[in-house]
């Protein structure tokens, strides 16, 4: 590959990556993460962390000051959350380069920044934003210190090295050390140097990243051990400083914590063939060809790589915790030993898998964009047209072009995953979106009564997050009587307590309906168009009229 190819193929990525900074936040984790954020950045208070005015102790809070100090510069919006996550995910592509150009070369280095950047779940996560981003781009910087601190003790490599580290730790926990750690002593200890395990700049490491984590120990310390009256996890005499060592992780990889899951041990296994669209394949290819050295004369030049891979990947699906963006992590290493597969390979069985699973994933993705288009309707059908026309055109071009060489389908894999996630940044989801009733009304309700108090019956953390206005909780219609005593007042209601409303003989006016859908758990009803009344609900905009008024409805 030549720089130059390199440069605009990395500027595509980042472009599209990019894609979907001003779309609405999404539901659930990535909406309690904003909260969470939002409620940093204006109150002013950065240690405690409340959800629903109760105490809130499950993530470290490194990802949330980050994120309050954007949302405090550029406001309570999109981008703002969404801002620094991407930062960081840039980053982390920057150091994925440096650390495959040491351990390799540049022309390595190059293949694995655009492998890692065009993951598909990459590309997705840059827009359903939780921590991972963030945390991509701290674990990549610090085992890129921590390998140089093998190789030479300095300064700033042991800084940098712990500070990193620290970083990763309050920002997923202490989990985060397997990964950096076993990556590096096992590289070590299977390259010959037993000596170099020894060496006081270890300990020197370990005890710099624990003073760089001593600020969200006192976070957790001032909250939760001082103040055993608490109640958390529906019990009393809970510590903060047990669940950040020991619960908020590892009990959740043992399932002993107060957090229990139940999970599938494959489930990470089949996740990577979409998740890491187009280089699962690949990637699989490349795990099996290293553990195959392993037990061979020919040995891999590292294997800081495969085990920072591997060994965190088996604890992902030996635990009952099973999501697809834990996997993100991961993929910077799995990429350099999927590009160092493609620099060396010379094999012919390789070269074949490397050019029928590109080809079967092109097929794949346009398949998948004209069944959505179909069945969805986004909306934007000339530019899904244009997508799937372009698709066909680049699949023609590199698989018919006289070029012998396996960079041509190393490219057509890059592009046609910055295509399929291009449509659902631009045509897909900004049409979801319109399903998520919580953004929506913090929009409507931001307009039309902007600074006024409005009742809200049950938990919405995306209309929290984007609202302007003073939202006040009610669940019972004696709590709503007491609020429209004397004054009529604007209420947000889902269907169940219209019905308790019409049932307990209060006025009201319906001012709008929202339709409603649970965005991140897709279903073949929602989907089609013509099932869709059927899978969404409605959420109603309403004025109750103040009780000294004669009832009018």
């Amino acid at each position: 590959m030549e720089k130059k190819t390199f440069l605009i193929l990395l500027s595509i990525v980042v472009l599209v990556n990019s894609s979907g900074l001003f779309c609405d936040i999404f539901m659930e984790d990535s909406s309690l993460y904003a909260i969470i954020s939002k409620s940093f950045a204006v109150s002013g208070n950065y240690m405690d962390i409340y959800v629903n005015g109760s105490d809130w102790l499950d993530k470290p809070h490194f990802p949330f000051w980050v994120c309050s100090l954007f949302i405090k510069i550029f406001g309570i919006n999109s981008f703002a959350y969404k801002l620094p996550s991407l930062l960081f995910f840039l980053l982390g592509l920057t150091y994925t380069f440096k650390l495959a150009k040491e351990l390799y070369n540049k022309e390595v280095a190059w293949l694995a920044t655009l492998i890692t950047g065009s993951a598909l779940h990459i590309i997705l996560s840059n827009n359903d934003v939780r921590a991972e981003s963030i945390l991509l781009g701290l674990i990549i910087p610090a085992m890129y210190y921590l390998y140089k601190l093998s190789l030479k003790f300095s300064i700033k490599n042991v800084i940098l090295g712990s500070l990193f580290s620290a970083a990763a730790v309050m920002t997923k926990g202490v989990f985060i050390l397997i990964i950096l750690y076993s990556a590096l002593f096992l590289n070590m200890l299977i390259r010959h140097q037993v000596k170099d395990l020894f060496r006081i700049r270890w300990i020197v490491l370990i005890l710099l990243t624990f003073v760089f984590v001593t600020p969200e120990l006192y976070a957790i310390y001032n909250q939760f051990d001082l103040h055993p009256e608490k109640v958390v996890f529906g019990t009393t005499n809970v510590s903060g400083i047990k669940f950040f060592f020991w619960d908020s992780q590892f009990g959740r990889f043992f399932n002993s914590g107060p957090i229990k899951g139940e999970g599938d041990h494959f489930f990470f296994i089949h996740t990577l063939l979409w998740a890491f669209a187009p280089w699962a394949i690949l990637g699989f290819t490349a795990l099996g060809i290293t553990i195959r050295n392993l037990f061979y004369k020919e040995k891999n030049k590292e294997y800081l790589t495969f085990f920072g891979f591997i060994i965190m990947f088996t604890i992902f699906s030996l635990s009952g915790f099973q999501l697809p963006h834990y996997t993100n992590i991961l993929f910077p290493l799995l990429s350099i030993m999927v590009a160092t597969l493609v620099w060396r390979t010379k094999s012919g069985l390789v070269l074949k898998i490397i050019k029928y699973s590109i080809n079967t994933y092109v097929v794949v993705f346009a398949i998948f964009i004209l069944l959505l288009e179909y069945y969805f309707k986004t909306e934007r059908l000339i530019f899904s047209i244009f997508i799937i026309i372009t698709l066909g055109i680049l699949f023609i071009y590199y698989n018919f072009r006289a070029e012998r060489s396996v960079l041509k389908y190393i490219i057509l894999g890059i592009l046609s995953t910055l295509l399929v996630t291009l449509f659902l940044n631009v045509c897909f989801y900004p049409r979801l979106l319109k399903y998520q009733s919580g953004s929506q009304l913090a929009t409507y309700t931001n307009e039309h009564y902007p600074g006024e108090k409005i009742l809200v019956n049950y938990n919405d953390w995306i209309l929290q997050y984007y609202t302007k206005n003073q939202l006040v909780d009610i669940r019972t219609i004696d709590g709503l009587k007491n609020e429209v005593r004397d004054k009529s007042t604007i209420l947000i209601a889902n269907e169940d307590f219209l019905g308790n409303i019409k049932s307990g003989n209060l006025s009201y006016n319906i001012i709008k309906v929202f339709e409603h859908f649970h965005i991140t758990t897709l279903s073949l009803d929602f989907i089609q168009s013509e099932s869709r009344a059927k899978a969404i609900s409605n959420f109603y905009l309403l004025e109750i009229k103040s009780l000294s008024q004669n009832p009018v409805h």
